[in-house]
């Protein structure tokens, strides 16, 4: 069975022991993993997947090169407490990541979760990724309102290495009006100037130093209807050369998004510069009900 094809690219369950171990292989290569055990192994696929789990693979003939993965899970943030997907992973092979399948893989496990008469999809993300942001947030219509400090401790991989493991847990409510009209590309991007002009506050004021990296010069009040939080526009390059900041950011964001998530602020929405030379990014935080 074929859910979807992507640019001749079809989407499907994984089936076959192969198939598997190409999902096994496929981790270790998108995550740059030191160790082979930190994958997913393949009999805890095969169980997931025999069980209400989705194993979603992108397939470019016999190969495979994305995959979506998520498990049942009970959300007791709800009341009473209801079933759900659990997302666990992500991932498509760097050759693949400019044509969009994680948009295609993400959407056909929306169609997979709502025949399972499942209405919710979490998972969480590293809030520092602006592009995982504007994928989540802005492509898919998820939300955030829960900071989840060093979730999976130290890590090992070359793309989490060197930070603390702090994640958004985001919900992505699949009959909900926004993620209605973002599956049907029918969502108006919000842009940085647009935002501030409908009264969202920037907290940070940031300068940039003789090396062209971005420096916290100041906080504000978190206060208004809309905040905007910025983040680095490209974390990986920001860790590359100067760690120390890197840890900086993760430090001063992590207490803004904690205390705004507790003062009843919700990342709605993710927002880019108009300048390509210094490529800012910022969480769009509002007080809208979900």
């Amino acid at each position: 069975m074929s859910i979807s094809d992507s640019a001749s690219l079809a989407i499907r369950p994984l089936n076959t022991w192969d198939e598997y171990l190409a999902a096994e292989e496929l981790q270790r290569v998108v995550w740059q993993m030191p160790d082979w055990r930190d994958a997913v192994p393949a009999n805890l696929l095969i169980t997931a997947q025999k069980n209400g789990g989705l194993v979603l693979g992108s397939f470019d003939g016999a190969r495979l090169a994305g995959l979506c993965f998520s498990f049942v899970g009970l959300d007791r943030h709800l009341d009473p407490p209801a079933l759900k997907q659990c997302s666990h992973m992500l991932a498509v092979l760097p050759e693949y990541q400019s044509r969009k399948l994680g948009v295609h893989l993400k959407l056909a496990q929306r169609e997979l979760t709502r025949a399972q008469q499942i209405a919710l999809i979490t998972w969480t993300y590293d809030p520092l990724l602006a592009l995982n942001a504007n994928l989540n947030l802005v492509r898919l219509g998820a939300i955030a309102r829960r900071y989840i400090e060093n979730a999976y401790g130290e890590m090992s991989d070359m793309l989490n290495a060197g930070l603390a493991s702090d994640r958004f847990e985001v919900e992505w409510w699949l009959d909900s009006p926004r993620v209605v009209a973002c599956a049907a590309s029918q969502v108006a991007r919000v842009n940085w100037e647009s935002a501030q002009r409908a009264g969202a506050r920037a907290i940070f004021e940031i300068a940039w130093d003789a090396h062209q990296l971005p420096r916290i010069q100041h906080e504000h009040a978190l206060d208004g209807p809309a905040l905007l939080v910025e983040i680095p526009g490209d974390l990986a390059a920001l860790k590359s050369r100067a760690p120390d900041l890197a840890r900086d950011w993760r430090a001063r964001t992590r207490s803004v998004f904690q205390r705004a998530f507790a003062a009843g602020y919700v990342a709605t929405n993710f927002v880019l510069g108009t300048d390509p030379a210094l490529r800012r990014a910022a969480y769009l935080l509002t007080q809208e009900t979900v």
